[in-house]
């Protein structure tokens, strides 16, 4: 299969509106909604969080996770840029993101947000776990519509030609990505459903888990960017996700029968 898809899905007035800009507003907008129903079902403790500081926290966030991921891409994978080309990074319709990045940014926005408001800040996470992984398959179906972050050389049958990088059949590794995050947001609403948003922080251990071990293997057969002694930068962020993962959930006592206290279902 070869695959030549225009990138631009539309333009309104000479402005070229890409598939990849659509993927992001999709996902703020999901945020919004779908966050703000799993905080109606589980309110933090002895906290009110209205519709407007919910809507501030979530474009706080998504803009943080953006710069985030923006200059998390040049830092992770194309340090020299900081020296050689400092105007790259503004130039984001060049393209170059990294989720790892755009974690870490959201992050730091959350921890300011929750100190001013006193809300947990494992409450904030795990909220937006759910929306972020939904959001996260429509940015890598963006990826694969725009020809972008190609597989390595393959002979599989389903392998996919990318004429503007090579005549190579590559593997589809954005829709691998896609289908791992289709996967852990099929999970996450499972353990959601089940009540598991009352305690504090397993969702996030989640995520951080399953997307750091998929992540990890579906990297062997990525075109990498770049590598460090045996695994690939991308491999490496994912270990200090899943050791983040196992701290959080040695810190929250998941294996323990007894349920975390510090956020309970709202009654509204």
């Amino acid at each position: 299969m070869i695959w030549n898809f225009d990138p631009i899905a539309f333009s309104i007035f000479g402005l070229d509106i890409r598939w990849y800009g659509l993927a992001y507003i999709l996902g703020f907008f999901l945020a919004l909604q779908l966050g703000w129903r799993i905080k109606n079902k589980f309110s933090p403790a002895g906290s009110e969080v209205s519709k407007q500081m919910f809507e501030d926290l979530t474009f706080g966030l998504f803009f943080s996770g953006v710069l985030g991921g923006r200059l998390g891409h040049f830092l992770f994978y194309a340090p020299e840029t900081f020296v050689s080309d400092f105007f790259e990074i503004f130039k984001i319709w060049h393209g170059g993101m990294s989720i790892h990045g755009g974690i870490i940014g959201a992050i730091i926005f959350a921890i300011f947000w929750q100190r001013k408001h006193h809300i947990p800040l494992l409450w904030i996470t795990d909220i937006f776990t759910l929306p972020l992984s939904i959001a996260l398959v429509f940015g890598r179906i963006a990826n694969f519509l725009n020809g972008e972050l190609v597989g390595r050389p393959t002979n599989v049958a389903w392998g996919i030609i990318f004429p503007h990088v090579d005549n190579l059949t590559r593997h589809p590794a954005q829709l691998y990505e896609a289908g791992k995050n289709l996967l852990i947001a099929i999970v996450l609403s499972f353990f959601l459903a089940r009540g598991f948003g009352k305690k504090e922080g397993f969702l996030t251990a989640l995520f951080l888990a399953g997307y750091g071990i998929f992540r990890f293997f579906i990297e062997f057969v990525k075109e990498s960017e770049r590598s460090f002694w045996i695994f690939t930068n991308g491999q490496w962020l994912c270990i200090f996700m899943v050791l983040g993962a196992i701290l959080l959930a040695k810190k929250q006592n998941f294996w323990h029968n007894g349920r975390n206290t510090n956020i309970s279902p709202s009654k509204k």
